[in-house]
């Protein structure tokens, strides 16, 4: 170990206590210390790598200061200490960032697929919700158009709802096909209708009954391929109203209504049924009269 540059590498490094033993080669060390002192006190600071100019201090000025200049106080004849020397030591590994409330990141709000629009077309207009067979008006007999034709029914089957009210009544057949209609009913009919005061041609009366060859009341129904059908619900379904009134429970059992009290409301998709009672006991009564006058028009004028 009598290589002078070794020796003064490794004691630039500080291991020189390390690697020699015998008494010789401490003497040496002592001597080549003494000799490189100066030089490596005068060997510029600043000529150390960029990355460890703050970080490193060579041991020769580390060992020549006092425990007060490494403390941060200026001693007298000594250098002045860098602001580098209260600075913390730099973290082996930097630490991950602890993550803060504020930090957090939000994962995307979940949406739900649009869904493709909606065909809002009108239904078939031969689609029948009545719950009751209805013969279409192409297969009519000679009978039901004759009565298409006396109670002036629309000419075609609109495709939406129409703007109309039926109304119907136990002996409507009487006032629509004989000489002889009763005068109290009609003069009901028109209290009512002048009271409502909608738009002309809201109201159709359409009989479930008609007049026959006897002159006697019967249903007015047919047969076709089989089936038997009600007059009466294939013109509903042909006149496609809002509203269905019906006077009297005698005329309700005649339509296969479901027992409804007067002033009670049925809905029957597509038409809202509104039950009265018998047409005669308003011609007759007038507080009853008051009464459904009062319930046609709470409910029906909202139609205008």
């Amino acid at each position: 170990m009598h290589n002078a540059f070794t020796l003064k590498t490794l004691s630039a490094q500080g291991l020189h206590y390390l690697l020699f033993k015998t008494a010789e080669q401490k003497k040496t060390c002592s001597t080549l210390q003494e000799q490189t002192a100066p030089t490596a006190a005068k060997a510029p600071y600043s000529q150390a790598p960029r990355g460890l100019q703050n970080t490193a201090r060579p041991p020769s000025a580390q060992q020549a200061q006092p425990a007060a200049a490494q403390s941060g106080t200026v001693q007298p004849g000594s250098a002045k200490p860098s602001s580098v020397q209260n600075r913390p030591a730099a973290p082996a590994a930097a630490q991950p960032r602890q993550a803060t409330p504020s930090s957090y990141r939000h994962p995307p709000l979940q949406t739900e697929p649009k869904q493709p629009a909606r065909n809002l077309q009108p239904e078939h207009n031969t689609e029948n919700r009545l719950r009751q067979p209805v013969l279409p008006f192409s297969a009519w007999p000679p009978a039901w158009k004759h009565i298409h034709k006396r109670c002036n029914l629309p000419a075609q089957r609109p495709q939406n709802l129409s703007r109309q009210i039926v109304w119907t009544y136990a002996g409507l057949e009487y006032d629509l096909f004989t000489d002889s209609p009763s005068d109290k009913r009609r003069q009901l009919l028109a209290q009512i209708i002048k009271t409502l005061s909608l738009p002309k041609g809201t109201h159709i009366f359409l009989p479930s009954r008609i007049i026959n060859a006897e002159g006697r009341p019967e249903t007015a129904k047919t047969v076709f391929e089989g089936t038997e059908y009600s007059f009466f619900w294939s013109a509903i379904d042909f006149i496609r109203p809002r509203v269905l009134v019906v006077f009297g429970e005698q005329c309700i059992q005649e339509l296969n209504l479901p027992p409804l009290l007067p002033t009670q409301k049925h809905t029957l998709m597509p038409v809202t049924v509104y039950a009265l009672d018998s047409i005669m006991v308003y011609a007759d009564n007038p507080k009853e009269n008051e009464i459904m006058m009062n319930f046609l028009s709470a409910n029906l004028k909202i139609l205008a």
